[in-house]
């Protein structure tokens, strides 16, 4: 539309942000679609905009259409409001678009932080701060997923009153990234009988082999630079790319393992990895072989 963004601003900001009144436009971007719904929902609210009164037209939608939709009279009364969505996220118009205007107010919806994310399913009390830990990062901080599973366990728990970390793990449905995450943490800790289940299950879910086999050598690697770098946790994180607390954790359940261990690991996996990519192995049976290199 060519219209300036005011800035960024991430969602924990939206809803303190709407007790001023409401900008002309708001684009909603991320990865997080019950954030963007979410929103949406806030800024109508807001600008007391019926749902009803809402109308969706098309990504492409030039400027004159929206503004002519915007200029509709509603038969049900009261503003109107368009609405356009994309595969990144949705514009919402609550006023007619001015070219170069500084009229649009950006907010990020991907996946708020952990800590964020914590506090927000400790609002109810019933759920102890490890239980919420355990959902945040069974889903990834998409708080989509997130507030399915605490409805889920509400519902389940319903006559206790403190939900669990034991409760969590024994009813939560966990992504396939973090299964994968779950995976690495039982190889570090020699577990064989929780590394197979947790294999077979992501083999049974059709789980891409490319994403456990590269979970797998992310483990190998970050296993590697742990038992044999000297360097300080926050800069092994920043080095591979991770959150410190996947420095701490890989610390933490490897503690037995020793260096000449984490590197005949880390190598078998490069290899494995060449194997692949030379077309000479599947990523599915590469992914076992590593398996069976951490258990040896």
């Amino acid at each position: 539309m060519g219209c300036a963004i005011i800035r960024t601003m991430l969602f924990a900001e939206l809803k303190k942000s709407l007790e001023k009144p409401t900008a002309p436009a708001y684009e909603f971007r991320g990865s997080d679609n019950f954030l963007i719904e979410k929103g949406i929902a806030l800024v109508l609210s807001s600008a007391k905009v019926d749902p009803m009164n809402v109308m969706q037209l098309e990504e492409s939608a030039k400027e004159k259409e929206i503004n002519i939709a915007l200029g509709n009279i509603s038969m049900f009364g009261g503003a109107t409001a368009v609405l356009t969505r994309g595969l990144s996220g949705a514009m919402l118009y609550l006023t007619p678009v001015k070219t170069k205007a500084k009229d649009i107010i950006s907010v990020d919806c991907n996946p708020m932080t952990e800590s964020l994310v914590v506090r927000l399913i400790t609002q109810d009390k019933r759920f102890t701060f490890d239980a919420a830990t355990a959902i945040a990062r069974a889903c990834e901080n998409n708080y989509g997923r997130v507030a399915g599973e605490v409805e889920k366990l509400v519902l389940y728990y319903d006559t206790k009153s403190q939900i669990t970390l034991d409760d969590v793990n024994a009813v939560i449905t966990k992504t396939e990234k973090f299964q994968s995450y779950e995976l690495g943490g039982a190889l570090l800790k020699r577990d064989k009988a929780k590394a197979e289940a947790i294999l077979n299950y992501l083999s049974l879910s059709g789980a891409d082999d490319y994403m456990v086999f590269g979970g797998l050598v992310s483990v190998a690697r970050r296993l590697f630079y742990i038992t044999n770098a000297k360097a300080a946790d926050s800069d092994l994180a920043k080095h591979l790319d991770v959150k410190p607390f996947a420095i701490f954790s890989t610390k933490r359940d490897a503690r037995d393992i020793k260096p000449e261990s984490a590197k005949r690991i880390y190598r078998t996996a490069l290899e494995l990895e060449l194997g692949i990519k030379s077309g000479k192995l599947l990523a599915g049976r590469a992914a076992i072989l590593l398996v069976g290199e951490f258990l040896r």
